[in-house]
């Protein structure tokens, strides 16, 4: 498995959609499957509440607020929040 953490500086504000979002090539992501994990104040990570979606040759994070995020990237599927 490998992480790479974001952070919320770097998601995107869409004022039509009233949303931010994060792109991230998805020639990287040579997986099955991803998780997303919000990082709290404390330094812990839990789940995120986001929408994962790939689109023209990236994976696409939609948050409703931006976070500082860890996404897990795995060869072996995850039943949640998979792509």
């Amino acid at each position: 498995m490998q992480t790479k953490e974001y952070n919320r500086e770097e998601f995107d504000y869409h004022q039509s959609e009233n949303n931010y979002t994060l792109s991230i090539p998805a020639k990287f992501l040579d997986a099955k499957s991803l998780k997303v994990k919000r990082k709290n104040s404390d330094g812990t990570f839990s789940d995120a509440d986001i929408v994962i979606r790939e689109q023209n040759h990236e994976i696409r994070i939609i948050t409703s607020v931006p976070m500082d995020i860890l996404v897990e990237i795995s060869d072996q599927e995850i039943s949640d929040q998979e792509i």
